[in-house]
């Protein structure tokens, strides 16, 4: 080995040994390991390494060793810097911050980052160690090479003269190791100057014109005070290269990300571990410097001057390329993002009023996925808007006669659609798309167009053409995680949570105020530039009920006209949660009812159906023993006394503050649709007997409830997911192909009956105010409930002045026999029944049917 030995590093690069001692014990740490201190002037900066024995000290890895301790530099750089004899060897080092491992760097700048090797070869040599206390990069003249712009303007920006190669005021930095060295000031005053590249703190080495080493001086002009001037030094052609950038105006108020205007984008990003941040457009990089942002924290910025709109951009945070997360628009397959002017693209023909709701406990939502609708021809769309945004509201579709996608939804009746995922997700379509990749971009999959305009146009059309059609559009938003943590962790790891709350592995962690701010401004967003009508959140229980109850508040405040849905699942995924008395959970129901939050009410849900994947079929079953859990879903699970406090019992049943709260359904995506859930139990007849009529009485119940009435695409006409009696697949069909999930338009005519029996209900909904109660108070004073055996009869009024004044009653009877209905005074009519509409003067409820009688 010619003498020379190799050193084995003694300490492991997360922290040193004392440290992980104290963490084995249980000790507490303060600060926290992974958490860089705060940027301030450090005292003493030293370099503790495998080396310390050989210049003194007496062991190795020593950051209070006096011999270990840099220099602070005299040049007004900040800097920290000494020099040292080295034997040969291998060697490691770090760079440690006031004598302890407190606070410490490795290699790129990172904190608590990985050991910095060093190879001294044969006959040893000096080495020059330099440490930045801005940037926190420590490094050495073996390793990489201290790089300064020695020029006429030295004088200027602070050195004790030009031409100066030992001031490190100008030192230009590869902290990503690329073999580019970089520096960028706005200190230089306008005026011409002349600059050459200095290797090595003096002229010995040093580069002009072309890279050469007897090359002209490099002439450059600062057009303004204030102008910033980038140096950038290639390690391998030996090219200096200088630019200069106009001062550009003020930058925009605003959120994050890139802000166009037509003379200049503002791009911002939070970069809390690192000021090591740039973007790259127009093939130019431009340095990100602390920007002052109300609202939020460590933001990054730079405004570059120009006209960038619909040019790709990328921002890099350290040493890697990180996508924005307030990205507007993408290049698909990529972490660049594109400079969009999106307010400024209209609807075709401009946007049409919302539809009016007057109250949320109006709604019928009517939830679907983008593709499945309209990718199967006998959706009658045309071919090349199947599966897209715009075969969604494409009229005048029919099939076998009868009509598909937006007519069939007219004819159906229901008030609100809510789209499964529908921004860029990380999948390949089929697949439903809950792997999140930009949250503020619609999905390319799901447009006609690649041009960046054209796909915003199409979300927009497609939103605008169901409001024309009297539709509202909810979005499927998944802000509980992305499709892995590498979607954020290079710009942070703070966007995530340490548990694994959703159950994916990548929690996204909305108790940072950043995160928190993030997804608000992505809500908000959607509702401001697409008209987005609201959100069904996935897993909301993985947020902060507190902070939903914020985002909430705040987006109603500030859109009062548009009574906005938001609703979403009170739990996570399937994981114990240390917090879950702050997350969102039906106990916790109650204090986000100021921003008109509900939750699925999953309670109801399986007392009417039993379990989502089994063979329990509950009360449409015929089951007496849960008579009194359907009584209080009928009522809207109102809380036993009206509080805003959340409840001791997370799981309570009954909760909510206001009938709004409580998301009424038997099917959704997940799990079996009701129809495979019924079959799969076991329930015969088909369509016309018993098992048709179970599915009747299982939505009539959801339909004639309290609160607020949901469905799944489908399930008005039986669709099945089981193809070839595969009900394992059914139970979970998120990545399975059109043959199981897409809509088949010839079942709609196969089974008419029920579609009627669909639409005759949701036309009784709109048509009785006793349906649509919209108060905890009026469910307490306006609605009778009882149970007799396992009937369950309510008697509601829908005027509050008189409040016994019964006009509305409903049965739900799950026997198979007919139960006689003892009415209040009056003229009565039975107008539902196990078939749908009927106008009949009988006072018998049907078996296994929802009836309603109306006074006439």
């Amino acid at each position: 080995m010619h003498g020379t030995r190799t050193r084995h590093r003694r300490l492991p690069t997360a922290k040193p040994l004392a440290l992980a001692a104290a963490a084995a014990l249980g000790l507490a740490l303060t600060p926290a390991l992974t958490t860089p201190a705060s940027a301030v002037t450090p005292t003493a900066v030293s370099v503790p390494g495998t080396f310390n024995s050989e210049i003194g000290c007496t062991g190795d890895w020593a950051p209070d060793c006096s011999q270990a301790q840099l220099t602070p530099r005299t040049d007004g750089s900040g800097a920290w810097s000494r020099t040292y004899t080295l034997p040969a060897g291998s060697y490691a080092y770090k760079a440690a911050i006031n004598k302890s491992w407190a606070e410490n760097y490795g290699a790129k700048g990172q904190s608590y980052g990985a050991d910095i090797p060093l190879h001294i070869p044969a006959g040893g040599r000096s080495v020059t160690f330099v440490y930045d206390p801005v940037t926190h990069w420590i490094t050495d003249d073996v390793n990489s090479r201290i790089v300064t712009a020695g020029g006429s303007f030295q004088s200027e920006i602070g050195c004790s003269s030009d031409w100066a190669p030992d001031c490190l005021k100008s030192w230009l930095k590869d902290i990503d190791g690329d073999g580019t060295y970089t520096w960028s000031t706005e200190a230089i005053p306008a005026g011409s100057y002349s600059v050459k590249a200095a290797v090595g703190q003096s002229w010995n080495e040093s580069y002009g014109q072309s890279g050469s080493p007897t090359g002209d001086n490099i002439d450059f002009t600062v057009p303004e005070t204030g102008s910033t001037v980038d140096f950038r030094y290639n390690s391998t052609t030996h090219v200096l290269s200088v630019q200069t950038e106009e001062p550009p105006g003020p930058a925009l108020d605003g959120t994050l990300g890139a802000l166009y205007t037509p003379t200049q984008t503002t791009f911002r990003i939070w970069s809390p571990d690192t000021s090591q941040v740039s973007v790259t457009v127009g093939g130019q990089t431009h340095t990100l410097r602390p920007a002052d942002v109300a609202g939020y924290t460590d933001v990054y910025q730079a405004v570059v001057p120009g006209n960038w709109k619909n040019q790709p951009y990328q921002f890099r945070v350290g040493s890697n390329n990180v996508r924005d997360p307030y990205a507007r628009m993408v290049k698909p397959g990529t972490t660049e993002g594109i400079v969009m002017d999106v307010d400024a693209i209209e609807p075709t023909g401009g946007w049409a009023p919302t539809p009016a709701i007057t109250k949320r406990e109006d709604a019928v939502i009517y939830e679907m996925n983008v593709r499945n609708f309209t990718i199967d021809p006998s959706s009658g769309v045309d071919a090349a808007r199947r599966g897209k945004f715009a075969g969604l509201t494409q009229t005048g579709t029919t099939h076998n006669g009868v009509k598909t996608g937006i007519d069939h939804l007219k004819e159906l009746g229901v008030t609100h659609v809510q789209l499964l995922p529908s921004y860029d997700f990380n999948s390949t379509v089929p697949n439903w798309g809950y792997d999140p990749l930009n949250y503020n971009v619609p999905e390319e999959q799901f447009s006609q167009y690649t041009a960046p305009e054209d796909r915003v146009r199409e979300f927009k059309n497609m939103v605008n053409e169901f409001h024309k059609n009297g539709i509202r559009v909810l979005m499927d938003v998944v802000y509980n995680h992305t499709a892995s943590k590498d979607v954020f962790q290079n710009i942070t790891g703070k966007y995530y949570h340490q548990t694994q709350l959703s159950g994916t592995g990548n929690s996204i962690d909305d108790s940072n105020p950043m995160v928190s701010r993030m997804i608000l401004d992505s809500l908000e967003y959607w509702v401001d530039t697409y008209n987005i009508d609201g959100f069904r959140f996935d897993l909301i229980g993985v947020h902060q009920y507190k902070n939903v109850d914020q985002w909430a508040k705040y987006l109603q405040a500030a859109f009062p006209d548009r009574t906005l849905q938001i609703h979403g699942e009170p739990w996570s995924g399937g994981v114990d949660d240390p917090q879950e008395a702050q997350k969102v959970r039906y106990g916790t129901t109650p204090a986000i009812a100021g921003g008109h939050v509900g939750v699925f009410n999953g309670t109801y849900r399986d007392a009417i159906k039993g379990g989502t994947r089994d063979q329990n079929l509950g009360y449409m079953g015929g089951s007496s023993s849960n008579a009194s859990s359907i009584a209080l879903g009928m009522r809207g699970s109102p809380l036993a006394t009206k509080s805003t406090s959340p409840l001791s019992d997370p799981w309570a049943p009954a909760f909510a503050y206001d009938p709004e709260q409580t998301i009424n359904y038997v099917s959704a995506h997940d799990d079996l649709n009701i129809w495979d859930k019924i079959t799969y139990s076991g329930v015969t007849g088909g369509p016309t007997g018993r098992a048709g009529q179970m599915n009747r009485f299982a939505v009539g119940m959801v339909l004639t409830s309290q609160g607020i009435p949901f469905f799944h695409e489908g399930d008005e006409f039986l669709h099945s997911k089981v193809v070839n009696g595969d009900y394992e697949a059914a139970k979970n069909s998120y990545e399975s192909g059109d043959h199981v999930n897409a809509i088949q338009w010839s079942e709609k005519s196969a089974n008419n009956a029920t579609f009627r029996y669909y639409k005759d209900a949701i036309a009784l909904r709109k048509s009785t105010p006793g349906l649509r109660l919209a108060t905890w108070e009026a469910v307490k004073n306006q609605m009778n409930t009882t149970i007799n055996g396992s009937v369950v009869t309510s008697a509601i009024s829908s005027n509050a002045a008189a409040p016994t004044g019964y006009d509305t009653v409903v049965v739900y009877n799950p026997t198979t026999n007919p139960s006689s209905v003892s009415m209040p005074a009056g003229n009565w009519k039975k107008v539902l029944d196990s078939n749908g509409a009927t106008d009949s003067t009988s006072t018998t409820a049907d078996p296994l049917a929802v009836t309603v009688f109306k006074k006439s």
